[in-house]
């Protein structure tokens, strides 16, 4: 039997494997080799005395022990980031790196001008970004592999957020119609007068694919799709080029890349949300409090039509 405390480190671990069903899928979550994890797993069930995972041809389980144990192993977990963004809001030091996830239109929309900013309201702090879809960004919240997400919410494609996460709104920004220069569609457009047209749309396993095949069957018809795919400036280049419409958000219109009309649609009204994530212990971090004001001044001048001062 043990006589001391498990190891934290190889408690984060079980957490990892847990939530992944794999040594592999913990190990990517954790920047480091399989064979690293197996090792930690090992030690932890040596330190513990039994066994907790079940090797099995796909993966792994926890055994009745393993799942015991992952309870106390998750709380351990919780503290410890508790205890760090105390450490760091006692502290309040403005230097490190924060691990953003977002969506690439709101990483160029956003994200972008906001390193700007922090190069002059906090420069010792520093970004390293990558673009995922939001289900994405909220896995690597939990697992703790990103500090901070910028996911988008459409109208009528709700998303699950979990209890643990904090949410700030950034942006609500209309989808408008995109077309080419020479159609005719009128500045201020209904979605029932479209159904005869053809379209250009991000699949419907995509968010913006299914709030536009959404809507567009509440209008009462089913868009007639030439082209589907989940590349934004491909979508552009087809709409500037006739092949059909789009609706897309307006953030993620680049109307420099191709020539395009943008209209109105004023019936029905459809919206995303631009929403920063992250866990509440994260947010009390300065560093991360230092980038979600950055963002925030970034959106507001976004809202205002003017660029912010850099």
């Amino acid at each position: 039997m043990a006589t001391r405390p498990p190891d934290a480190s190889r408690l984060a671990t079980l957490v990892h494997v847990a939530r992944h069903g794999s040594l592999t899928g913990a190990a990517q979550a954790m920047g480091v080799t399989t064979s690293a994890v197996s090792q930690q797993m090992s030690a932890l069930e040596a330190e513990c005395g039994v066994s907790l995972i079940e090797r099995q041809s796909r993966g792994v389980t926890l055994t009745g022990d393993g799942l015991v144990l992952l309870e106390h192993a998750e709380q351990v977990v919780r503290h410890l980031d508790e205890t760090q963004a105390t450490m760091a809001q006692l502290s309040g030091a403005l230097a490190g790196r924060v691990r953003v996830a977002s969506i690439a239109s709101a990483a160029a929309a956003l994200i972008l001008p906001a390193s700007r900013v922090l190069a002059t309201t906090a420069p010792a702090v520093t970004m390293s970004v990558s673009t995922l879809e939001p289900s994405a960004s909220l896995d690597a919240l939990i697992d703790g592999t990103i500090d901070l997400a910028l996911i988008d919410v459409y109208d009528h494609v709700p998303i699950a957020m979990p209890s643990q996460l904090l949410v700030e709104d950034v942006l609500t920004e209309p989808l408008v119609l995109v077309a080419s220069r020479e159609s005719a569609i009128p500045t201020r457009a209904t979605l029932s007068r479209l159904k005869d047209e053809r379209w250009v749309i991000p699949p419907a396993h995509a968010a913006c694919g299914a709030a536009t095949r959404h809507a567009c069957r509440s209008a009462g018809f089913e868009p007639d799709v030439v082209w589907e795919t989940d590349d934004l400036l491909l979508l552009v280049a087809a709409a500037s080029r006739g092949e059909g419409i789009a609706l897309l958000p307006r953030l993620a219109v680049a109307d420099s890349v191709a020539p395009v009309r943008l209209r109105r649609l004023v019936d029905p009204v459809l919206t995303r949300r631009l929403q920063v994530v992250t866990r509440h212990t994260t947010a009390r971090r300065p560093i991360a409090r230092a980038l979600i004001d950055a963002i925030h001044h970034v959106a507001r001048a976004a809202r205002t039509g003017h660029r912010p001062p850099v």
